[in-house]
């Protein structure tokens, strides 16, 4: 078997495995948070509880009904064993990423909070909510959290400025919005060298428009005390969400309707997430530099027969364009 035969038989061959490893093991999102609510409460294995809890964690994987992203389930008919769940995925998201979203987060919260019958999580797109009592329209101060990047920008005063009246601006937009989707995001030029801030904020739909204000509001304090002066931030609140960065984040085009219902052979295309994309695009990335490297170095054996001495470059240790998070309490 020649070189090339076999290089391309090893891309296929690693490029199937890929796929079904991904397939079966969705990617993991690295800006998940989560807080299990111990005083609520523990529920056995294998109780009515965890049943109620599994069955509402299904449903959204599998509900047809989308409503921008906004999902309030219960399951259960006895008090004991009642379930009720509040999800919502970020106003830019269709209906298949924002499934997938609720979907995993929603299993990842069952995980790292076993046996808590109260717990809330939010991810990269979407926050989800369970407990045993009732969730809808009660605007709630806890649990909160805020992670923030702890890069500053090139121009604080502007940077700050800029977003002071930004968030000023989409917090009125998002609260005064109609009952089915309190999303607002914008940006704004921040200072020198064509810097900009970017920002979303968003409440659950059950909140009214005074609650949105008051919990945006709130939000925008704690965001003074944690991450004011950085280039970065989201504060993670029960009813809603703030988050601003110095680069683009979320969809400016979207409109988010539903999408087209599966077909009857029950293929999952619809459920295929862009981070899914990204890892298959940087593996097929490698494998087409390591065939070009390979490429070259036959080519530069059979061009000198005689090997030379080689000197390796260094390796540079830190990995650019990657930001630490970091999440410190707030008081």
């Amino acid at each position: 078997m020649g070189t090339s035969t076999f290089l391309m038989f090893l891309c296929s061959l690693v490029l199937s495995l890929a796929a079904v490893v991904l397939s079966k093991h969705p990617a993991v999102d690295v800006y998940l948070e989560r807080r299990c609510n111990e005083a609520s409460g523990n529920y056995s294995a294998n109780s009515a509880y965890e049943a109620n809890l599994n069955s509402i964690i299904s449903r959204f994987s599998t509900s047809t009904e989308f409503n921008y992203g906004f999902f309030n389930l219960s399951a259960g008919e006895s008090s004991r064993d009642k379930v009720n769940s509040v999800a919502l995925c970020r106003g830019d998201m269709n209906q298949a990423d924002c499934k997938t979203c609720l979907n995993y987060t929603a299993t990842e919260l069952k995980r790292f909070c076993p046996f808590n019958k109260a717990a809330t999580a939010w991810s990269e797109l979407c926050l989800v909510r369970y407990a045993n009592r009732d969730l809808y329209g009660l605007l709630e101060n806890d649990p909160r959290i805020c992670v923030f990047n702890p890069r500053n920008p090139s121009y604080p005063d502007q940077f700050n400025d800029a977003l002071s009246d930004l968030l000023d601006d989409l917090r009125n937009e998002a609260a005064a919005a109609g009952p089915v989707r309190k999303y607002a995001a914008g940006n704004a030029s921040a200072g020198g060298n064509h810097e900009r801030v970017y920002a979303t904020m968003q409440c659950t739909p059950d909140m009214d428009q005074l609650n949105c204000d008051t919990c945006l509001a709130f939000a925008q304090s704690e965001l003074e005390k944690c991450c004011y002066g950085r280039i970065g931030c989201r504060v993670l609140r029960p009813n809603c969400v703030l988050r601003f960065e110095s680069n683009p984040f979320y969809n400016e085009t979207a409109v988010p309707l539903p999408s087209p219902q599966p077909s009857p052979s029950g293929g999952n295309e619809d459920e295929t997430t862009p981070t899914v994309i990204i890892v298959i695009a940087s593996v097929v990335g490698v494998l087409i530099l390591v065939f070009i490297s390979m490429c070259m170095l036959m080519r530069r054996r059979r061009n000198k027969p005689v090997s030379a001495n080689v000197e390796t470059a260094p390796v540079d240790s830190e990995m650019s364009g990657i930001d630490p998070l970091q999440s410190p309490l707030i008081e």
